[in-house]
């Protein structure tokens, strides 16, 4: 399950973390989609971020804690 990580042009980060949920399907994801970088967690509930305003995105995998 992903971490995922966005830093702004302006310096302050924002943090979708791993949260789990039951089913083990549901996880967090981030979608580049028409000038917005929009993250989605494991209840469908999406935050949609203007692309022109984000300096990077950093996915990282839980898999390699097991």
């Amino acid at each position: 399950m992903p971490n995922i990580k966005i830093t702004m042009k302006d310096g302050t980060v924002r943090d979708f973390p791993h949260e789990g949920r039951a089913g083990g399907s549901y996880t967090k994801h981030v979608k580049y989609e028409g000038g917005f970088v929009v993250v989605t967690d494991g209840w469908d509930t999406k935050t949609a971020i203007p692309a022109c305003d984000v300096a990077e995105v950093k996915e990282t995998s839980e898999r390699g804690r097991w």
